[in-house]
C-alpha cells in the first residue's frame, strides 16, 4: 500500500440505503488503486434503517473502529426494535420510524408521533444535526487509529454535516490533509427543512470552516462545484467533482426477479420517497395515460420498493382505489439490497422522480447513477438539470416535466416504443472502480502537496 486513509463515515453497514453506497464502494475498490482504508463510523447511529446484507460485501481484514454515540434519535429507534422483536416482525431490516411500513402495530403508531416531536425538539437545540453527539466519540477514535498506526489522509463524508467536523477536528490535532466529499449541498439545499436566522448564519460560517480547512472539496455534482466556486472564488481549486455510479460486481449472481404481470410492462423505482409533489405529478399522469388508452391497464405495473414517508403514503393511498390506479401501482417497502437488485434487474425499464422547484435541478440522484448498470430504458421525470441531460444523453432515456400531461405523453412513448436495452456507460465513466480511481489520484496530489 502507498498510503493509509483514514475514513470519517456515519452511513456504513449494517446501515442501510442509498447513501451508504459511495462510501462503501471507495473502500472497497481504493485498495486497488494503493490505498488502505481505516473506517471510524458509529456501531448505533439513530438512523433507523439496517441492511445486514450490506456486511459480507466488506473485505475480509478491513479495519473498522466502530464506536459509542450519544444521538437522541438513538431512543426512538433503539424503541421501535424492541416492538419489533416483541412482536415478532423483526427482519433483516430493522423498524423504521420514518417509513410507512412502521404503522403496523398501535404501539409502534403511537411511538412514530413521540419520536417525531422528539426529534423536533432535538432540531431545534442541536446544531448542525443530532450527529453532532457522535463527534467526541469519532474524534477520539480517529486520533487513536492514528497513533496506532499512522494514517496519512483523512477523507469524510457528508451528509450528516457533522462527519466533516469530526474530521477537521482530527486534521486540527494531527496536522493531516484532509478530503472532505458532499454528497448533497449543505447551504442552500432545497429540500432540507427551514432554518431560523441565526442557524443560517451558523451553516454559513461552519461551511467556510469546513472548506477553508479541508485541502480538497469533493462534490458528486458538477453543479455543486460550480456553486462553491462562485461561493469561495479564492479557493476555486479545492473543489472536485466525482460523481455517484454503480458497480457491476453487486450484479454478479443476481437472477433477474420475474415480472409480476406476464406479458406486461414493469416499471420499477427503486428508492426512498421523501416529497409527494412528484409522486402526485406522476401518478397523475399515469392516471392520464390510463383514461385516454384504456388497453394499457391491464398492461402497466408500477412498482415502488423502498422507504415511503407519511405525505407519501397518504398520496399513494388516494391514488390506491377502484377507479384510479388500484392494481395498476404498488408500494413495497425497503428491502435489503439484493433483493433490490433483482427487481431492478427484472424490469422492463426504472423510473426516476425529482420535484420541480427552485435549486433542484442540482441534484442528480445515487439511484440514477446506479440505474446504469442495467442497461434498461430510464423515464426520468424531472426539472431540466445535469440529472435531466444525463438521462437526454442515453440510448434508453425517455424524460418528461414534473407536470401529469407530459408524464402521460413520455410513459405512451416509453410503452409504444420502448427502446432496446443498450450499453448506457460504454466508456465506463460511472463504474465504481474507475471512481475510486480518481478520489486516488486527489488523495495522491493532496499527500504529495502536504510533503512539500
Amino acid at each position: 500500500m502507498s498510503g493509509r486513509l483514514l475514513v470519517v463515515t456515519y452511513f456504513f453497514p449494517p446501515v442501510g440505503g442509498v447513501g451508504v453506497q459511495r462510501t462503501l464502494k471507495y473502500v472497497t475498490y481504493l485498495p486497488r488503486w494503493g490505498w488502505e482504508p481505516v473506517v471510524i463510523a458509529p456501531g448505533d447511529p439513530a438512523f433507523p434503517v439496517r441492511d445486514p446484507s450490506l456486511v459480507p460485501t466488506l473485505a475480509p481484514g478491513l479495519e473498522v473502529h466502530r464506536t459509542a454515540s450519544l444521538e437522541p434519535g438513538r431512543l426512538p429507534t433503539a424503541a421501535a426494535r424492541l416492538l419489533s422483536r416483541r412482536s415478532g416482525s423483526a427482519g433483516a431490516v430493522s423498524a423504521d420510524l420514518t417509513a410507512s411500513s412502521a404503522q403496523g402495530s398501535l404501539p409502534l403508531k403511537v411511538l412514530r408521533k413521540i419520536s417525531v416531536v422528539w426529534n423536533r425538539i432535538w432540531a431545534v437545540l442541536l446544531f448542525p444535526e443530532g450527529a453532532i453527539a457522535w463527534v467526541p466519540f469519532a474524534v477520539r477514535a480517529g486520533r487513536k487509529a492514528h497513533r496506532r498506526r499512522p494514517v496519512d489522509v483523512i477523507y469524510s463524508s457528508s451528509s450528516p454535516i457533522s462527519t466533516h467536523v469530526a474530521a477537521g477536528l482530527i486534521k486540527r490535532s494531527t496536522g493531516l490533509p484532509w478530503v472532505a466529499d458532499f454528497r448533497d449541498p449543505w447551504v442552500g439545499n432545497p429540500f432540507a427543512a427551514p432554518l431560523s436566522r441565526p442557524k443560517r448564519w451558523m451553516q454559513r460560517r461552519m461551511e467556510r470552516w469546513i472548506v477553508a480547512r479541508a485541502d480538497r472539496v469533493i462534490v458528486a455534482v458538477d453543479a455543486m462545484r460550480v456553486q462553491f466556486a462562485g461561493r469561495y472564488p479564492d479557493m476555486a481549486d479545492k473543489f472536485v467533482h466525482i460523481p455517484n455510479g454503480y458497480d457491476r460486481a453487486d450484479l454478479v449472481g443476481i437472477e433477474p426477479a420475474p415480472p409480476p404481470t406476464p406479458g406486461g410492462f414493469h416499471l420499477l423505482y427503486a428508492g426512498s420517497l421523501y416529497r409527494p409533489r412528484e409522486l402526485e405529478a406522476f401518478l397523475l399522469g399515469v392516471e392520464r395515460l390510463l383514461a385516454r388508452r384504456p388497453d394499457l391497464r391491464a398492461r402497466l405495473k408500477v412498482d415502488f420498493i423502498g422507504r415511503v414517508n407519511d405525505p407519501n403514503a397518504k398520496a399513494a393511498a388516494e391514488f390506491d382505489k377502484p377507479g384510479r390506479l388500484a392494481g395498476v401501482v404498488g408500494f413495497e417497502g425497503f428491502m435489503p439490497r439484493p433483493r433490490a437488485l433483482a427487481r431492478m434487474a427484472g424490469a422492463d425499464a426504472l423510473l426516476q422522480l425529482m420535484p420541480d422547484m427552485p435549486g433542484a435541478e442540482i441534484f442528480v440522484g445515487g439511484k440514477l447513477s446506479e440505474y446504469l448498470a442495467f442497461d434498461r430504458p430510464i423515464l426520468a421525470v424531472m426539472p431540466r438539470g445535469e440529472g435531466r441531460a444525463l438521462v437526454e444523453g442515453l440510448p434508453t432515456g425517455i424524460t418528461a416535466d414534473v407536470e401529469p400531461g407530459s408524464v402521460a405523453d413520455a410513459l405512451e412513448r416509453l410503452l409504444d416504443h420502448t427502446p432496446a436495452p443498450a450499453p448506457a456507460d460504454p466508456a465506463g465513466r460511472f463504474d465504481r472502480v474507475n471512481l475510486a480511481g480518481e478520489l486516488a489520484r486527489e488523495l495522491d496530489r493532496v499527500t504529495a502537496g502536504a510533503a512539500l
